[in-house]
């Protein structure tokens, strides 16, 4: 009887054991499919922003992205968020805002004047292809607000046709490469016979913005965001002449050169080698140091007024880059009076020449062949701070002209 009775306990606690074990099986099984099910949904709501981030092509023509994005204020100042809107414009606004596309409207190249809920603005016609590698992602910081950063107001659908359009806030004194070496485009601004040029304190604030726009890309942003295509024809100038970088979020938009790096035309694009670092150009490496060497370069443009390559003479001379004359310049014996004869004549005497000889060699540093030699955006920003400040602020005229013909544009 006893080995009866024991037989049935044990057979009785191995069933209990198989029914336990059942139980926690089918438990385990429903909180993973769960599991599973809260994951797909949280893929579903990441892929939802993603399409948001990169503008997706099924948003209707009347339909805004918004994007969080932190208040204005100083270039290193945290702040709380806030929304903006990133348009989507139809074909018919673009049309509309720029009297179809009319002769007045047109600016340079592919980009046109127009004015939309009466607000000046700059349209760009592209293509999809560039339109779809725009980091649309980087607008969900204050960069969209940052006031030396032009501003990206929209684009058209991507449904409508082959070619888009990119809405940017209207920079009224066109750009820095303008108002160097010539060829003003917005000619409902300027008239042939103005002869029109900036001021040396005009230079220097130049200087100092976009400076502090490399600082707030290079040291503010998580992560640091290298442009890679900085350039006096991408520097924009507003209405009091402040200056503004413009192509941000382009970086993979810049197109492909693959001249010949001694070939020169009065084309701008075949200046762009100037501005390359020896780094990218043998190597392809995209960091920071990329942009302070083409931030040299155009303070080597704003000195001097020459352009980054320039035409082989009647000599026989070859061309020569702007990174090689100053280097020659300062390691010259007479550097001194060999900095004034390069330094623009349009300046005359109007000038600090102990200012003009400290900023050329901020720009030397910034154009090392070495990267790690040039100077970081945060120590760009002192230094060209402190010649701002030295410099008396005693220039009345926004505009200096020496023509008898009045300039439209006027001092402010």
């Amino acid at each position: 009887m006893w080995r009866t009775e024991l037989c049935i306990g044990l057979a009785g606690v191995a069933l209990g054991l198989f029914i336990a074990s059942l139980v926690g099986f089918f438990f385990i099984r429903l909180k993973n499919k769960k599991q599973s099910v809260k994951n797909n949904n949280k893929c579903k709501e990441l892929d939802m922003e993603l399409q948001h981030l990169n503008l997706s092509v099924r948003t209707t023509s009347d339909k805004k992205v918004s994007f969080e994005v932190p208040h204005e204020g100083k270039i290193l100042e945290a702040a709380t968020p806030r929304k903006i809107f990133l348009e989507t414009y139809t074909r018919e606004e673009i049309r509309n805002a720029t009297e179809d596309f009319s002769s007045s409207n047109h600016i340079e190249g592919p980009v046109f004047h127009g004015r939309l809920n009466g607000k000046n603005i700059a349209i760009k016609r592209t293509t999809n292809d560039v339109v779809s590698k725009i980091e649309f992602g980087l607008f969900h910081h204050s960069v969209q607000r940052h006031p030396n950063i032009l501003m990206l107001l929209g684009t058209t659908s991507l449904l409508e046709g082959p070619d888009s359009y990119l809405v940017f806030e209207y920079a009224k004194n066109g750009s820095l490469k303008d108002w160097l070496h010539g060829g003003l485009a917005i000619k409902n601004q300027f008239i042939a016979s103005c002869y029109c040029f900036l001021t040396w304190r005009q230079r220097l604030r130049i200087c100092l913005d976009i400076a502090g726009a490399l600082q707030y890309m290079h040291h503010v942003m998580i992560p640091s965001y290298v442009h890679r295509n900085i350039k006096s024809r991408n520097i924009f100038l507003d209405e009091e002449f402040g200056a503004k970088l413009g192509n941000f979020g382009m970086a993979m938009c810049a197109e492909n050169e693959t001249e010949d790096p001694h070939f020169y035309s009065t084309n701008p694009a075949s200046w762009s080698l100037g501005y390359l670092a020896p780094e990218f150009v043998h190597q392809g490496v995209v960091s920071p140091s990329i942009d302070v060497f083409a931030y040299g370069v155009v303070l080597l443009e704003v000195l001097s007024g020459q352009t980054p390559i320039s035409r082989p003479n009647d000599k026989g001379e070859g061309s020569v880059w702007l990174t090689d004359k100053i280097r020659s310049i300062l390691a010259s014996e007479k550097n001194a009076s060999e900095l004034r004869e390069w330094i623009d004549s349009a300046l005359g005497e109007n000038y600090s020449f102990d200012a003009a000889f400290e900023l050329a060699n901020i720009a030397r540093a910034c154009v090392e062949d070495v990267a790690s030699l040039r100077p970081s955006a945060n120590e760009i920003v002192d230094k060209i701070s402190r010649l701002v400040e030295e410099f008396p602020d005693d220039e009345h005229h926004m505009l200096i002209t020496e023509s008898s013909s009045k300039p439209l544009v006027n001092a402010v």
